[in-house]
C-alpha cells in the first residue's frame, strides 16, 4: 500500500513538474517573444527617428543654402545700385563742370553753322539762370549776323547746367543739359557695370 501511495505521489509530482516545466517554458517563450517585439519596435522607432533627423538636417541645410544665395544676390544688387548712384552723382558733377558757358557757346556756334543758311531759322537757348550773362556775352555778335532775328538766351531755374538749343521755332531741338548728359552716360555705363558685376 505504501508502495502504491509512493508511486501515486511520484506520478503526481512528475505530472506537476512537467506542468510546471511546460508553464515555465510557455512563460519563457512569451517573454522572449515580447522581448523580441520590444527590440523590433525600438529598432523601428530608432530608424524612423534617424530618418526624420536626417530629413530635418537636409531640409535645414537646403534652407541655409537658399538663404545664403539670397543674401549674396541682395548684397550684389545693393552694391550695384550703390555704384550706379555714385556713378550718376560723379557723372552729374563732371557734366556740370564740363558744360561751361565757353564750351556751350562753342557748341551752339557749331550747331548754328548748320542752320544759319536758312533765313527763317531762329535760335533760342535755354540754360541755367547763372549761365545766361556769360553765354550771352560769348555769343554776342558772333551769331547775330548769321540769323535774321537775334538769338535769344533764356534762363530756366529747372536747368542746373548745360543748355537746350532750339532751331526753327522748336522744330529742331537739342538737349545738352547736365541732366540729359548724365542720363545718357549713366544709361551707357549702367549695363556695362551690371555686366562687370555679373562676371564676378
Amino acid at each position: 500500500m505504501a508502495e502504491k501511495f509512493q508511486s501515486l505521489l511520484d506520478k503526481i509530482q512528475e505530472k506537476g513538474v512537467k506542468e510546471a516545466e511546460a508553464t515555465a517554458a510557455g512563460i519563457i517563450a512569451d517573454a522572449e517573444k515580447e522581448a523580441k517585439a520590444i527590440r523590433e519596435k525600438a529598432r523601428t522607432e530608432a530608424e524612423a527617428t534617424r530618418k526624420e533627423a536626417a530629413e530635418q538636417a537636409e531640409s535645414l541645410e537646403k534652407r541655409a543654402e537658399a538663404a545664403v544665395r539670397q543674401a549674396a544676390r541682395d548684397i550684389i544688387l545693393e552694391l550695384q545700385q550703390e555704384l550706379e548712384r555714385r556713378m550718376t552723382r560723379a557723372v552729374s558733377a563732371a557734366a556740370e563742370q564740363a558744360l561751361t558757358p565757353a564750351f556751350m557757346a562753342a557748341l551752339v556756334k557749331e550747331l548754328a553753322a548748320k542752320f544759319a543758311a536758312d533765313p527763317n531759322s531762329q535760335l533760342t537757348i535755354l540754360t541755367a539762370v547763372k549761365d545766361v550773362p556769360a553765354l550771352e556775352a560769348a555769343l554776342k555778335g558772333s551769331l547775330s549776323a548769321s540769323f535774321r532775328t537775334e538769338p535769344k538766351v533764356f534762363g530756366d531755374s529747372g536747368i542746373k547746367g548745360g543748355l537746350e538749343v532750339n532751331f526753327k521755332n522748336g522744330e529742331v531741338y537739342f538737349d545738352f543739359t547736365s541732366e540729359a548728359v548724365t542720363e545718357l552716360v549713366a544709361a551707357y555705363i549702367g549695363p556695362r557695370l551690371a555686366g562687370i558685376l555679373a562676371e564676378k
